[in-house]
């Protein structure tokens, strides 16, 4: 099984740029462009997680360095192609691709839909160039400027001609801040107006309630991780029947401790109830893997040879990509 998942075509649906871009060139253009290395952060070790960590936040340590990257127009064709370069190693043939955009923006002093426009001309040649098919996730970050955030994505994206490229948004960070009616309205409007799908990061740290939330409020289409929602079997039954799907990561979800040591992986109660999955990556440059073996992961979890085989077709299905064919 382990030699047939590494020869198989995959999707990728949950995967965020700066985690997919190789911690060598992350290194090489922080030494290129002089980057300050905060106290403490040790280069050589605290990139990667490959252990489980303490919490979510020390989950979170390598970010104290790539929201440094990229300094430049070059340095982001450089992460892009690299990302896709990774992607292809996995035999990944349709990939969407998260990322906040804004930073990209701050770091280049420049504004919002020219970072933008960079982002999507770069995604759209390494797409060519390594014939993956590839959409663009916005990210908006929990906290008290989340619907600035994505008010100012929005008007990017409309200031660009609402690019095919672009096909969803995902709401991410610290699940235990409060998030807005105001936000949830402005996800459901875009939704509704531009025809943008939905993901939100939602039970990955205990709270089964942020996944209702999301389904409800936010109108999800798929959940990211959603682990927590075997803390509730009306939760598992919501997601059910409204086919909701989650994207399971596997390795990640060992990794931020959502799932502890002894625990079996929630992905087994997702099979039993019949809630909708598909295999992801999350972060898989900083785990020093590739999601090949998140399904490795997956199959010692599960020892499931039928969700492995049937695995391309069900994120062909929950995709936001327009046009995959599902045979």
């Amino acid at each position: 099984m382990e030699n047939f998942i590494l020869e198989m075509d995959k999707g990728e649906l949950h995967v965020h740029l700066n985690g997919l871009v190789s911690s060598e060139l992350v290194i090489k253009l922080l030494n290129n462009n002089i980057i300050d290395i905060p106290q403490g952060f040790d280069l050589e070790k605290d990139l990667n997680i490959i252990k489980p960590a303490n919490s979510l936040s020390s989950y979170l340590k390598p970010w104290d360095l790539l929201r440094f990257v990229p300094k430049s127009r070059s340095d982001l064709t450089l992460i892009v192609f690299d990302a896709f370069e990774n992607l292809r190693k996995s035999n990944v043939r349709f990939v969407e691709l998260r990322n906040s955009v804004l930073y990209i923006a701050l770091l280049n002093e420049v504004n919002v839909d020219v970072a933008m426009a960079w982002l999507l001309e770069d995604i759209s040649r390494a797409s060519e160039f390594y014939n993956i098919k590839a959409g663009l996730i916005l990210t908006v970050t929990r906290g008290d400027y989340s619907l600035e955030q994505l008010r100012s994505l929005l008007n990017a994206y409309i200031k660009l001609g609402k690019p095919d490229l672009i096909v969803g948004l995902d709401l991410a960070g610290n699940e235990d801040i409060n998030v807005s009616s105001a936000l949830a309205h402005e996800f459901v409007r875009a939704k509704t107006e531009f025809g943008l799908k939905i993901t939100i990061h939602a039970g990955e740290t205990g709270n089964f309630e942020n996944i209702v939330i999301a389904v409800h409020d936010f109108k999800a289409d798929r959940i990211g991780h959603g682990t927590a929602a075997i803390k509730s079997q009306p939760t598992l039954e919501l997601l059910k029947e409204k086919d909701i799907c989650v994207e399971v990561c596997p390795i990640s979800n060992r990794l931020t401790n959502a799932v502890g040591e002894s625990e079996s992986h929630p992905v087994i109660e997702f099979i039993d109830n019949e809630v909708p999955f598909v295999i992801c990556s999350d972060n898989p440059s900083i785990h020093r893997s590739s999601i090949t073996q998140d399904y490795i992961e997956f199959y010692r979890e599960t020892n499931s040879s039928i969700h492995i085989k049937k695995m391309l077709e069900t994120q062909k299905k929950y995709s936001f990509i327009k046009g995959l064919s599902c045979k």
